[in-house]
């Protein structure tokens, strides 16, 4: 067993989202014009993915907890296609 962490391969679909986002919150904090990018973007990856939506639609919400933007992102639940109230 290695004493290394394993690291996940990086995402086409995600390449420079993490980035752009990240400059979006430098600029915005969580304000309504970050949320306008990371809704824009999150529009290209499901345009650029459809059949893979959930899974980006998901890690993007992780990125804006890695960020500070949320303490706790609503994910998209798979099985129903919406996030449960």
């Amino acid at each position: 067993m290695s004493a290394h962490a394993v690291h996940p391969l990086p995402d086409p679909a995600l390449a420079g989202i993490r980035h752009r986002l990240a400059q979006q919150f430098a600029l915005h904090r969580n304000g309504a014009p970050f949320w306008t990018a990371f809704q824009d973007m999150q529009q290209e990856l499901t345009r650029d993915h459809p059949r893979d939506h959930v899974r980006l639609c998901n890690a993007m919400a992780d990125m804006a907890e890695d960020l500070g933007a949320v303490t706790h992102a609503q994910r998209i639940d798979g099985n129903t296609g919406c996030t449960p109230r």
